[in-house]
């Protein structure tokens, strides 16, 4: 009797361990194939500085890559659900080392052809990993562990790249390092899932039910809904230090609580972790956009550079608190995971939009519409948000009523993952 219970001990810790192991190699491949979208701006920077290129050319440098990632991301929904996971990230992630390294020792067309391929491989890998996720029993936990990693990961990299690699190493070392980190996340390839038993499942009722798949159009809207609520939050993003400039602080400052905020906003994905889906889809994204309008209101009534610092955390923290959340909302309408692969290209999208609208919208340094544009996005994207959740709430009770009428199934009491 003992020794039953030690060994049902023992599976249920190893079961815990495994659950734990994949939750990490998820976040590490998610902040990886997100860190030279989360650091652009330096590795643009310095190829203005080191290499001498012009604006125009370091702007076609990180429109490469996005393009190459978008590409990756929308047509995921025709082959994330045929593939090898385990096998495509690890593939993609080799690409990506091979192509920094390359990029070292290159002319500029080179560099833009090399950009362009790395793009293409973290946008598979992207969708990949966000396919996984929108499998496990928990997406939020995982989604929220990787913006955290992400967020730190990201403020480490800059201060360590300005601070120590380019004034050493110049262009090379940058390339280098990014390179290094790629090469690193392949040490959790081997916790990966290779797939799920969403696959199976579809198949199965597509047999039954003789019906052809077809568009989710709830997923569509809900991806929408995404891409609206990305463009008023960039939006603000993309100017948040002019906005601190039109308060006349200074830039060491401006400096000084920008890079805070990047790493002190990983709070929010923290919190997210801590709250789960205990209450649900809605209720966690009106907190977290009520929390980003206390941010616009503190940013419109003070000029106080503390107000600013607090009001920048607390949306940027906001912003973080809402994602997974979102994901969920997707994963709601989404059968096997193919349309929660397509996310990051719809982020990209609203991120494409919010910054050049925002730029239209501000009037001798004044931010008010700017604010307006985030708040009405907010809003909006909470609406389609709404929509979307309750109508397949009714479908899943509906669903429940005529399964309680018919045949009972057993099922599983955990979603298994394989490797």
């Amino acid at each position: 009797m003992l020794e039953h219970t030690s060994n049902q001990q023992q599976h249920v810790n190893k079961k815990m361990t495994d659950t734990w192991a994949v939750l990490l190699s998820i976040g590490i491949f998610l902040t990886v194939n997100n860190i030279i979208y989360n650091v652009l701006f330096i590795i643009l920077g310095s190829a203005a500085d080191l290499k001498g290129y012009s604006e125009p050319q370091i702007g076609l440098l990180g429109t490469v890559y996005l393009i190459g990632q978008m590409v990756a991301n929308l047509s995921s929904v025709l082959w994330v659900r045929k593939l090898n996971w385990k096998l495509m990230i690890g593939l993609a992630t080799i690409v990506s080392v091979l192509s920094l390294y390359a990029a070292a020792f290159v002319d500029y067309n080179g560099f833009l052809i090399l950009l362009t391929i790395t793009g293409l491989a973290c946008g598979v890998a992207q969708a990949c990993v966000m396919c996984c996720i929108s499998g496990l029993q928990d997406p939020t936990k995982a989604y929220s562990l990787g913006l955290g990693l992400q967020v730190v990961v990201a403020g480490a990299v800059i201060y360590f790249l300005q601070l120590h690699v380019t004034p050493n190493y110049g262009y090379a070392g940058l390339l280098f390092t990014i390179a290094g980190l790629f090469a690193f996340s392949l040490f959790f390839i081997f916790s990966m899932p290779s797939t799920d038993d969403r696959t199976s499942s579809i198949v199965q009722h597509a047999t039954t039910s003789k019906m052809p798949s077809k568009v989710s159009v709830p997923s569509l809207i809900a991806l929408g809904g995404i891409g609206i609520y990305f463009i008023g939050q960039t939006g603000i993003w993309g100017f948040l230090e002019r906005i601190a400039v039109s308060k006349n602080m200074d830039y060491e400052f401006i400096g000084i609580v920008l890079g805070a905020v990047l790493v002190l906003c990983s709070i929010g994905a923290f919190l997210a972790i801590k709250v789960g889906s205990r209450y649900g889809i809605l209720k966690p994204m009106i907190f977290g956009i009520g929390l980003f309008l206390i941010s616009v209101v503190l940013w419109v009534i003070s000029d106080n550079k503390w107000v600013y610092a607090l009001s920048a955390l607390i949306y940027a923290s906001a912003w973080n608190f809402c994602l997974p959340y979102q994901l969920l909302a997707v994963n709601k309408t989404d059968k096997d995971g193919s349309y929660a692969a397509m996310i990051p290209a719809f982020q990209s999208i609203g991120g494409a939009v919010g910054p050049a609208m925002a730029g239209i919208l501000i009037f001798d340094g004044n931010f008010i519409y700017v604010y307006l544009l985030a708040i009405f996005t907010s809003i909006a994207s909470l609406v389609i948000f709404w929509m979307v959740t309750k109508r397949h709430s009714d479908e899943d009770a509906t669903n429940a009523l005529k399964l309680k009428n018919s045949t009972p199934i057993k099922e599983d009491e955990y979603r298994t993952i394989p490797s």
